[in-house]
């Protein structure tokens, strides 16, 4: 990517973090309170065009895979198992890729969550929150689980940044002139969750990669981790797609030898 800068938010600096790449020191943030800095602060230290987010659990797979088209967006993320589904009796929210039904149904808006661990994002969605006060964060009522110990939960996540940005808050933000890839787009741009909507995917044109349960180990020798055991990994086709890209570009496969 031509003139890229390379920013870490981190509460202490890596030594070994490599001289081209700005360090800001950030105080430990929560689950959620990461979402609030995503959404109302980090544009403040942000000076390009565009930013590439990157969690600790992401990583660019194949620069070559970079495309302009992405830039014709104001945000890219790869669609997870979450979508709202707007129907004439009213918004449901569906888990699982049980969704993917309802996206040739012509009475139905369908608006996956697309994440925001490894995402693109313009400048103007940085800066959404603040130069259209009248968009406002949305959150329902939580479920309260009676037994204990008891907690709050939300069906949809509803706290977490991306699914503010790409599911609640999406309509209202394409009426302020913010503009979301399509899914083709978003599909090739990375993956996260692997579901029906990955069938036939050509895993070597992903130009990224996110995911709590597959991350990258190491880079000498090229290692993978994932946090699940193997015979979990294997119930879905789309992620043996995405082991079989991984081994055939060299990378090492490591498995959680816990079944779980």
């Amino acid at each position: 990517m031509p003139q890229a800068n390379a920013l870490l938010f981190s509460p202490e600096r890596p030594a070994d973090l490599p001289p081209h790449i700005r360090h800001r020191v950030i105080a430990p943030l929560s689950y959620h309170e990461y979402s609030w800095f995503m959404m109302f602060a980090l544009w403040k230290f942000i000076d390009t065009e565009f930013a590439l987010v990157v969690q600790e659990d992401g990583w660019i797979l194949d620069i070559g895979n970079w495309s302009d088209e992405f830039l014709n967006y104001d945000y890219l993320g790869a669609p997870i198992h979450l979508a709202r589904v707007d129907m004439p009796e009213g918004i449901m929210w569906m888990r699982e890729f049980s969704w993917c039904e309802h996206l040739s149904k012509p009475d139905r808006i369908v608006r996956p969550v697309l994440n925001g661990g490894f995402s693109l994002r313009s400048r103007r969605m940085l800066r959404a929150l603040i130069d259209h006060p009248q968009i406002r964060v949305e959150i329902p009522p939580p479920d309260v689980m009676e037994v204990e110990p008891i907690h709050m939960s939300w069906f949809h996540g509803v706290l977490n940044e991306d699914v503010q940005l790409s599911a609640v808050l999406r309509p209202q933000l394409e009426a302020a002139g913010l503009k979301f890839a399509p899914l083709d787009l978003c599909l090739q741009f990375a993956v996260e969750d692997t579901g029906p909507l990955h069938t036939g995917l050509n895993a070597k044109h992903l130009f990224g990669m996110h995911g709590w349960w597959r991350r990258l180990a190491g880079i000498d020798p090229l290692t993978v981790r994932y946090g699940i055991a193997r015979q979990l990994a294997d119930q879905s086709d789309g992620e043996r797609t995405i082991i079989a890209m991984l081994q055939a570009r060299g990378y090492r496969i490591e498995f959680d030898p816990k079944p779980r």
